[in-house]
């Protein structure tokens, strides 16, 4: 058992139930501004707004569940705050589901690692040292140049190895498919890491998303649109608190 381990395990321990309900309340709702309540309301409320306002609407409940969840937890990650993982869960399932759905095998295998990912996320980010303050901050990183070509030689990699297995059952977009692939999977290992560059990724998941998306279900559509400002405010927020580190 890794010594990180240990500390996680012991951390839960001395928290107990109460303790860990009483953080996570305390994630969801402390030290959050009035301009941050109103970011909240305001990108939250567009799948609303998308389902019950626009005019041509199709009725897609499930489809405005899932970006509704998927919202919350991205403005969740660019504040910082552990309780992400518990909407970003509810998002891979749902997503998991769709994907299925539209038979986008990619995304399938994409949203595969997102769910497992989520609870050792959620344990990394609440029982690391800086997630352990009193007030609701973290402590964002910045990659050096070896990170940089540490984490860009596993997205080519990642890019061409799933782009192959697409491409050897009979995929007829492999190398295209397994872009997000690779965007998704390296930017959620600095997510879970604490580095601010996962917002490059998420940016350019983003891109590629709303066009896989182009035509299939306009809350996605919208919901990766909404990740595309928040990957901006994210970049900018995080950056700030990799300076003060």
């Amino acid at each position: 058992m890794s010594g990180g381990y240990r500390r996680m395990v012991a951390a839960m321990a001395d928290l107990g139930f109460s303790g860990t309900m009483k953080a996570i309340w305390n994630d969801l709702f402390a030290n959050r501004s009035f301009s941050q309540w109103l970011y909240l309301l305001v990108l939250g409320s567009f799948p609303i707004w998308l389902e019950l306002i626009y005019e041509h609407r199709i009725v897609d409940w499930v489809g405005m569940i899932c970006s509704l969840t998927g919202i919350i937890c991205v403005i969740f990650v660019s504040e910082g705050r552990a309780s992400n993982y518990l909407f970003g869960l509810i998002n891979s399932v749902i997503y998991l589901i769709l994907a299925l759905q539209k038979g986008f095998y990619g995304e399938v295998l994409t949203t595969l690692y997102f769910t497992a990912m989520q609870p050792i996320g959620l344990l990394v980010w609440i029982y690391q040292a800086q997630f352990k303050k009193e007030k609701q901050e973290f402590v964002a990183r910045k990659l050096d140049g070896k990170g940089w070509t540490k984490y860009l030689s596993i997205s080519v990699l990642w890019w061409l190895v799933f782009g192959f297995i697409y491409q050897s059952i009979g995929a007829n977009r492999p190398y295209r498919d397994s872009i997000t692939d690779a965007t998704n999977g390296v930017g959620q290992i600095l997510m879970t890491a604490v580095y601010r560059e996962q917002w490059i990724f998420w940016a350019a998941t983003n891109v590629f998303s709303i066009y896989l998306w182009w035509g299939e279900s306009l809350q996605i559509q919208g919901k990766y649109l909404i990740y595309l400002i928040n990957s901006l405010v994210g970049w900018y927020q995080w950056s700030k608190a990799a300076k003060s580190a």
